[in-house]
């Protein structure tokens, strides 16, 4: 199988799940000391801010935006089709942008205003981060798709290391900037693990699913 995920990942994913309906729950009942807390983040936040991280910090964002993701996942995705792997290809891009639709949905229902000073650029409702969601989305199918792949030891950890240092400066830069509440980020987080461990339990039934119904992938690997 192509793409797995081992129980362990599962009972985290279900671990995941709940502390984000807690956090969910918690920010929909307007919870006091879950304000404070984000309100102290945010202050502290407020009071390192730097031209040079400024900068950087801005880096982050862009690197992290939900738009960059689905390149991400579609250059990924086009990679994989080069390979003649078309059913991890149709995974990739199914968990991608399903991750952009959930976060939304969730967003709507939630309702969480942004904090106070956020940026104009950004807009919409506050929980979860989609910044976060979109980009610990990527590398968690990185994780499960690419770096297993990888023969050498050390690269894999170097580019394991670069993936995960990237997603944590992509939430420092939502905090950074006010764009987002502690608990959106945290959230963010929790949603995405929880979203591609789901996808990837499904994939075999999926896969299985499109070789015996679909001509295009008759002849793929699963």
């Amino acid at each position: 199988m192509i793409i797995s995920v081992e129980n362990k990942q599962r009972r985290r994913a279900v671990f995941a799940t709940l502390l984000f309906i807690v956090l969910a729950v918690l920010i929909g009942t307007n919870a006091s000391f879950l304000y404070e807390m984000n309100e102290s983040v945010r202050f502290f936040m407020t009071g390192i801010q730097t031209s040079y991280g400024n900068a950087i910090m801005s880096a982050a964002t862009f690197l992290g935006s939900p738009l960059m993701c689905l390149i991400y996942a579609v250059l990924l995705a086009s990679v994989l089709l080069l390979a003649n792997l078309k059913i991890p290809a149709f995974w990739v891009i199914f968990t991608a942008f399903g991750q952009i639709i959930l976060a939304q949905i969730i967003k709507f229902f939630i309702h969480a205003s942004r904090p106070v000073g956020h940026l104009l650029t950004d807009t919409g409702y506050s929980f979860p981060s989609q910044h976060v969601v979109a980009i610990w989305s990527i590398v968690f199918i990185l994780f499960l798709l690419v770096t297993p792949n990888i023969n050498s030891m050390v690269l894999r950890i170097l580019i394991d290391w670069i993936l995960i240092t990237l997603a944590l400066m992509v939430m420092l830069s939502r905090l950074y900037f006010s764009s987002q509440f502690a608990s959106d980020v945290i959230a963010g987080y929790l949603l995405a693990y929880a979203w591609v461990v789901l996808c990837a339990s499904l994939y075999p039934a999926v896969a299985t699913t499109l070789k015996k119904n679909f001509w295009a992938f008759k002849e793929q690997e699963i």
